[in-house]
């Protein structure tokens, strides 16, 4: 693993470089690698500013010591950004204008949890199957709502029923709100011609919720690429691991989910060189599985998902498990050890940050044994001085508590003392944690692998005391503790493997996790191979690929217990960096092509975005939205920025609609080849 400083080291080498940057949810990583042999020149590794993701971009930027920043051809992001935004509620709010819905069929299905803003309305409008009117569009009710909330919201999202077939309502209610404010609008057919109304809308409102969020980050980005004197074009990681324009990226940041896994899938192929593979993932915050076959990675057709809020955004088939080195370890009932799901700091990290922690740690020795309780190894902490005032604290128990914070970070043991409560939970502290302005450190996999000689990175002392601590509480033996945590974790990566793998045919076929009695003893067999008269065997038919610095200790254990060959690449520990510019540019262009009946008339009508063509024979529409969608794609690629993109075709059936659907992919463009860049 790399030094405590995180530096990153460089050799003399030449040629046009290329950055790419990881921001993820424990480290921000990045690369210097040069375009044309594809090599690592530098490479650096900082912890991730949670409170601001973009000070981490920065910090890590400088780590790379470019030399001659003209020799900077592109800059590529992947990033948590999206997905934590949403994950964590700090997404902006939104103003949801739902055209021709019916309110009552939402509200008994309960569907309306899913628009994520308690800023919605109903209108008349939206048209029916056919592309046909359904009702007036209500536009005087929709400006009155409009002007009622311009102030209450930060961007307004507009999805109107069938609105992929026709979406005249959707563009109607754009202009109207545009004469209104100047607020960002978001239109649900742009973003998807997906005909679930509910995802669309969804989506929609997601993408709104974004983009004053993404846009403020890319311009902390810009500012410091210009602080670097880089001047090269700045992309984006897709959730399908492609790159966009930054430009693009902050128009439709809801695509975006799922970035920084993604990221690492692409990256994993670029340096194993295996098409065919199954890439794991090891994080501080999750372990993310993707596959890899004919060098693509699988997508999922669903749309990605974050949490229980499902998208239409085309996304990697990405299954997470929320277990990673930064995973909290605590005691259930019994003693029970549990790992997960939620992220902490390390108590050996933050004791190598912090002489007060260690010293505290470390005192454990001289007190009685018999008064160690957990809250001295839960330790509460700020990142950076917080004013209570400046962020609208007005709890006096928050007050008190930021203000002892403020000296240094506290064990909880100290806190309750110094506040003079009796339990966390008078302290009601949930909002200052899920604001990423108090953080928590605890035991976590980190400190066992200190503590059993596999990373040597923070505090080794602090992390065995802490565990002795642990131990003694919940009455365990020490060196059978770390081994039987540790062995828990490949066990939860064995089951997500495979339950990933089994479920790639038909996703609806199995449950999301191995179930019953018989399912739970096979996979333990299969895992353990205890059974003295019975053996089980389940083998991966794909080889596994290693991702992150943990890699190389977790998953060359779970390939062993899938009998499977294990791909630890040259650079695993920043390969997700790797992936942020290691992609292509793609474009993805779409027709439907549907009938439309009108008496004993009927019409071939091809749509296009916002273009709309009717035919009367069937073999015109087609040819038409064929060659359409292609020149588009190919248009769409270029100015995305890609070489020479190459264009494909496919036709997907869906009722009585055809999908004609053209992707075009192409390299990225280098710098040179941009001409005057974009802004």
């Amino acid at each position: 693993m790399k030094s405590r400083d995180g530096s990153a080291k460089q050799r003399s080498f030449s040629g046009d470089y290329v950055v790419g940057i990881d921001t993820g949810g424990t480290y921000t990583d990045g690369v210097l690698m040069d375009y044309r042999t594809r090599r690592v020149v530098a490479s650096g590794k900082t912890l991730t500013t949670r409170a601001n993701l973009a000070d981490g971009v920065i910090t890590v930027l400088k780590m790379l010591n470019i030399e001659n920043p003209s020799t900077v051809k592109l800059v590529g992001i992947s990033s948590t950004l999206a997905t934590n935004s949403i994950a964590e509620g700090k997404a902006r709010e939104v103003g949801l204008l739902l055209i021709g819905y019916d309110p009552d069929l939402v509200a008994s299905y309960g569907l309306d949890a899913n628009f994520s803003t308690k800023h919605f309305a109903y209108f008349d409008g939206g048209h029916d199957s056919q592309g046909s009117e359904n009702a007036p569009l209500d536009l005087a009710g929709i400006k009155d709502w409009v002007k009622a909330n311009q102030n209450k919201v930060d961007a307004f999202a507009v999805s109107s029923y069938f609105s992929p077939l026709n979406p005249s309502h959707e563009d109607a209610v754009f202009a109207a709100i545009q004469d209104i404010c100047d607020l960002p609008v978001v239109l649900g057919h742009q973003l998807s011609t997906k005909i679930d109304s509910i995802k669309r809308a969804t989506t929609a409102c997601l993408n709104a919720s974004l983009v004053a969020v993404m846009q403020e980050f890319i311009a902390a980005v810009q500012d410091s690429l210009k602080d670097q004197k880089i001047n090269a074009p700045l992309m984006i990681v897709k959730g399908d691991g492609s790159l966009m324009p930054h430009a693009e990226a902050a128009e439709k940041p809801v695509e975006t989910i799922l970035s920084g896994p993604a990221a690492s899938a692409i990256g994993g192929l670029f340096f194993s060189r295996h098409g065919n593979a199954l890439m794991i993932d090891v994080g501080g915050t999750t372990t993310d599985m993707a596959l890899l076959q004919d060098s693509q990675m699988s997508i999922t057709d669903e749309g990605a998902r974050v949490g229980d809020i499902k998208t239409a955004v085309k996304a990697a088939r990405i299954r997470t498990a929320c277990v990673g080195c930064d995973s909290r370890i605590s005691f259930g009932q019994g003693g029970k050890t549990e790992v997960g799901p939620d992220r902490v700091v390390p108590l050996s990290r933050l004791a190598a940050q912090h002489k007060s922690v260690q010293k505290s740690i470390l005192g454990l020795r001289q007190k009685d044994n018999s008064t160690w309780s957990q809250n001295d190894l839960d330790y509460w902490f700020l990142h950076k001085p917080v004013d209570p005032e400046k962020l609208g604290i007005t709890d006096p128990k928050h007050i008190e508590l930021v203000a002892l914070l403020n000296e240094s970070p506290r064990s909880l043991t100290e806190i309750l003392k110094a506040l003079d409560v009796y339990h966390a939970v008078q302290l009601n502290a949930d909002d200052l944690m899920r604001q990423g302005l108090v953080e928590q450190a605890t035991l976590t996999p980190t400190d066992l692998l200190h503590v059993n000689g596999q990373m040597d990175v923070w505090d080794v002392d602090a992390a065995r005391q802490a565990i002795e601590c642990a131990c003694h509480i919940y009455g365990k033996n020490p060196k059978q503790f770390v081994s039987e945590t540790l062995d828990s974790i490949v066990a939860t990566m064995v089951e997500e493997a495979i339950v990933f793998l089994a479920r790639q045919e038909d996703e609806t076929e199995l449950p999301e996790m191995v179930d019953g009695d018989w399912g739970r003893w096979m996979l333990s067999e299969a895992i353990s191979g205890s059974n003295e008269y019975v053996s089980v065997n389940i083998a991966s038919r794909f080889p596994i690929i290693g991702i992150g610095a943990p890699a190389g200790i977790f998953v060359k254990k779970v390939a062993e217990s899938l009998k499977a060959p294990f791909v630890l690449p040259e650079h695993a520990h920043v390969a997700n960096a790797a992936g942020a510019v290691a992609g292509s540019v793609m474009a993805d262009k779409e027709a439907l092509v549907y009938v439309q009946e009108s008496g004993d008339a009927h019409a071939h009508i091809v749509q296009i975005a916002d273009e709309r063509r009717s035919f009367s024979e069937y073999e015109e529409a087609f040819a038409f939205a064929k060659k359409k969608v292609k020149d588009l794609a190919i248009a769409s690629a270029k100015a995305s920025g890609a070489v020479s993109p190459q264009v494909s075709v496919k036709i997907k059936t869906e009722g009585a609609i055809e999908r004609v659907q053209a992707r075009a992919v192409g390299n990225p463009r280098l710098s040179e080849q941009w001409g005057a860049l974009p802004d």
